[in-house]
């Protein structure tokens, strides 16, 4: 049980790094001259909104970061500092969302404001994923429980989130299609449920 909760961890963060590397690739591709897709960095933000902030960091606050810190002492910084990320992410993203309407609205200096918030958003948040791959899940390996692991599973196993009135894991498998139809070719991030075994590093 131990194991698959981890590998379950671990590719929601592998599609969340997907995501953030398209991210990434496309400012990049943006600054070298490329021509916008407006659409597909919606999706893009949508996505991150639907899927890391409304489905996948409330369950690893609820029962991820709680069972551990019913367990031991010795990961309370981490999980405050994780915690205190996971609060930060959503407006982050909401600032991005601004930042590209002024984009797509050809406001001066926007273009470029969208340009370094969107780096400093992936830095960010590819931090964060390896501080809980690298900090947190061996912590808690080694702690937790066989009935932890048992409540961890079956609440990320569930996709709906009454606490939202919606099912971010459907809404947010739908963007993750359109992100892949519309991505450039070369990115080719793989199909929508990854089964790599970590976060892809920037």
């Amino acid at each position: 049980m131990k194991a698959e909760v981890i590998q379950i961890i671990k590719d929601e963060h592998l599609a969340i790094s997907a995501v953030l590397y398209t991210l990434r690739y496309l400012v990049r591709e943006m600054r070298a001259g490329a021509t916008p897709d407006f659409t597909l960095l919606k999706a893009i933000l949508d996505y991150i909104v639907s899927y890391p902030d409304r489905w996948h960091h409330p369950k690893e606050d609820e029962y991820l970061f709680a069972a551990v810190k019913r367990r031991t002492h010795e990961a309370d910084a981490l999980i405050a500092r994780l915690e205190r990320e996971h609060k930060l992410g959503y407006p982050m993203i909401e600032h991005l969302k601004e930042k590209l309407v002024a984009f797509r609205n050809g406001d001066e200096g926007a273009a470029e404001a969208f340009f370094e918030l969107a780096e400093r958003y992936v830095g960010f948040e590819w931090a964060h994923l390896h501080a809980e791959e690298d900090l947190l899940l061996p912590l808690a390996e080694r702690v937790l429980k066989a009935e932890d692991w048992t409540t961890i599973e079956a609440a990320f196993r569930t996709h709906d989130n009454p606490l939202f009135g919606i099912k971010p894991g459907e809404e947010a498998q739908a963007l993750y299609q359109t992100i892949l139809r519309l991505a450039p070719a070369p990115i080719g991030f793989g199909p929508a449920t990854p089964s790599s075994s970590s976060a892809s590093r920037p």
